[in-house]
């Protein structure tokens, strides 16, 4: 048990120091991990005592309704960001695709670029259910290393209901 308290300390310790680094030399980037970091807080709290689709409104914001169409470098320079907040692995901060889908989302709608989380399963090798979740623009997923996979069961923002019908997993969603 000290061991582990003694591995955290040691982890919020070398964060301390390279975020005030980065503090240092990217004042902007910084400011926004931090803005990050609080609505991560916030979803991460709202998921513990509201069904998802209602924390994921709470959390998310409406882009202009003249939408600006997507600019990479903006999409990059935001995905960076929730990424090195994520990939600290450390309390909340963890890489959870829906965390880092829904905050982007946020981030994406606030420079006026309008996109969609989408939640999918599919069965695994083993036969295990996996799942992910992914934003897309125009139905195109964006900032995936590999395009997703799987069946999707939900998107957000849509009136639909989850659909949760493992048995129809035989047949991987196309995209």
């Amino acid at each position: 048990m000290s061991e582990t308290i003694s591995q955290t300390a040691t982890r919020l310790l070398r964060l301390v120091i390279r975020g005030g680094r980065k503090l240092v030399r990217d004042p902007g980037e910084s400011t926004l991990i931090l803005r990050m970091a609080a609505w991560v807080s916030i979803l991460s709290l709202l998921v513990k005592i509201q069904p998802l689709p209602r924390a994921l409104q709470i959390v998310s914001v409406r882009p202009p309704r003249d939408s600006q169409n997507p600019s990479v470098e903006t999409e990059r320079r935001l995905a960076r960001a929730i990424d090195l907040l994520l990939g600290t692995n450390l309390l909340i901060f963890k890489p959870i695709c829906w965390k880092r889908a829904a905050i982007l989302h946020r981030y994406l709608a606030l420079h006026g670029i309008a996109s969609r989380i989408v939640f999918g399963i599919r069965k695994g090798a083993e036969g295990e259910v996996d799942g992910h979740a992914w934003l897309e623009i125009a139905g195109k997923p964006i900032l995936e290393n590999t395009a997703p996979n799987y069946k999707v069961t939900y998107a957000f923002p849509s009136h639909d209901v989850c659909n949760f019908e493992l048995s129809s997993l035989t047949t991987p969603a196309e995209h």
